[in-house]
């Protein structure tokens, strides 16, 4: 179980965070793209990032992930700087990155053949992600058979069979409709419950920011750093649907809103 937003446990004292961006910048030539950041992700947090196009969202998701490295400051993940690409964390996007010449079960078994895992170990694994996604008997489909939901249960299944200790999620329902994303955050929140893992969610989607998140943080226009953090106390487990009408809904967007910089 997650603990709830704000609590301590007896060995939170010893817990390093998640994440730990230390006065991280992004510059490209003599652009400042992003920062400086100060942010920390706590161990099994759902974290949520919201702001305007082009403040750095998804790139403090590439920080993390190690396909950037910051001009100042630096990125802390589990204790240690990102100096390279983190094979520790999965990351998922609205894009469909599936190879259309391979089957769903063989994209998914595609991140453990790349770490040399055993045979049978692989396809174990593959058949146990595909069950959780709720894709059981969709094995052999082919990509072009699929819907663009299923499609992006596929890349959840081919991150979920390696188990990262982080979940990098970039307007990953940004293209779905809005019963297939309703549907969708109902399967994330399971997801995160089932696994104990750290969840940051990027998203233009204020409603969809309060469903999902224990805490959403808003960037500033560019350079986009942090300028505010809120704790979303709603209950959990949350049903999707009937959150929405919880009389606090409203006001943390509300709240959100107000706080962004559209101009």
């Amino acid at each position: 179980m997650h603990a709830p937003t704000g609590s301590v446990d007896a060995g939170a004292g010893l817990r390093r965070p998640a994440i730990d961006f230390r006065d991280a910048s992004v510059r490209f030539g003599d652009f400042t793209a992003m920062g400086p950041v100060n942010l920390t992700v706590e161990r099994g947090e759902f974290l949520v990032i919201v702001g305007p196009s082009g403040c750095g969202k998804s790139t403090l998701l590439n920080l993390v992930a190690g396909t950037l490295q910051p001009f100042t400051g630096e990125t802390i993940f589990n204790g240690a700087p990102v100096e390279g690409l983190n094979p520790a964390v999965g990351y998922i996007t609205q894009k469909n990155y599936c190879l259309p010449w391979l089957t769903v079960e063989g994209n998914v078994r595609l991140p453990l053949e790349f770490r040399r895992f055993p045979k049978a170990q692989v396809a174990s694994l593959a058949a146990s992600a595909l069950e959780r996604v709720g894709l059981r008997g969709f094995e052999k489909a082919y990509p072009r058979q699929l819907s663009g939901g299923m499609l992006q249960r596929v890349m959840i299944a081919r991150t979920l069979v390696y188990e990262p200790d982080i979940y990098l999620m970039d307007e990953p329902f940004g293209s779905l409709d809005a019963l297939l994303r309703t549907k969708m955050h109902d399967e994330i929140l399971h997801l995160w419950k089932d696994t104990d893992a750290t969840f940051v969610f990027v998203t233009h989607d204020l409603a969809e920011a309060v469903t999902l998140a224990d805490r959403v943080v808003v960037m500033s226009g560019r350079p986009g750093q942090v300028k505010l953090t809120l704790d979303i106390d709603l209950p959990r487990p949350r049903d999707v649907v009937d959150i929405q009408s919880n009389p606090r809904f409203g006001g943390y967007i509300k709240t959100l809103w107000e706080a962004l910089d559209l101009n």
